[in-house]
């Protein structure tokens, strides 16, 4: 499923997501193939986690941002949710791509995205797609979105706020907890991303 934003986020970035089950499915396999087990073992072990779900994926693509829209992509999680930002296609010689807020947006930070380097953006982090141009270079710069957390009664309401995409099911509590722990837990070494099957 493609998305695109609505016009105040000045931008043509658009978001390439699963629009069901089976194609979320699809891309854990391909970030279970990546070795991502061992990055949610690493974040569930470094924030003292009891289990984790990549519960929302997609991939998202831009190569003009006349000026970033400022948002959070996870709010009151209770520390417990992160979206990673994964490089898979950057432009060269270009100027940082993510612009990093304050909490009481007077301050601003720029980074620069790097393959091979995850960007985690948690609670109320606010941020924006940096100003950029690519399209006279016939440019485009693609991020891949995990959204891991360790869902549960307490913050699930809020994980769901920024559903926004075809799957998982905008405002269906039930089928995030369903899903809970899935992909990493901290006592049962049995859960994790499902296993590309070769033909």
């Amino acid at each position: 499923m493609v998305h695109r934003p609505k016009s105040h986020w000045k931008s043509n970035m658009h978001w390439l997501s699963p629009a069901d089950e089976t194609a979320h499915d699809d891309y854990l396999t391909i970030l279970s193939a990546g070795g991502f087990d061992k990055v949610l073992a690493s974040i569930g072990a470094y924030f003292n986690l009891n289990n984790l779900c990549a519960y929302h994926l997609s991939f998202i693509g831009v190569s003009q941002c006349e000026r970033g829209f400022i948002h959070t992509d996870v709010n009151d999680s209770g520390v417990m949710a992160f979206n990673l930002i994964i490089p898979l296609m950057l432009v060269e010689g270009e100027s940082p791509e993510l612009e990093i807020l304050s909490d009481d947006e007077t301050m601003t930070r720029f980074y620069q995205y790097e393959y091979n380097v995850a960007s985690m953006i948690g609670d109320d982090a606010l941020h924006a797609t940096a100003s950029c141009d690519y399209i006279s270079k016939g440019e485009m710069r693609i991020c891949a979105t995990v959204y891991v957390g360790d869902i549960t009664t307490t913050n699930v309401r809020n994980l769901l706020m920024s559903l926004t995409q075809a799957y998982p099911p905008v405002g269906n509590a039930k089928h995030l907890l369903d899903r809970a722990g899935d992909h990493w837990s901290k006592t049962d070494v049995s859960k994790r991303l499902p296993v590309p099957v070769h033909n």
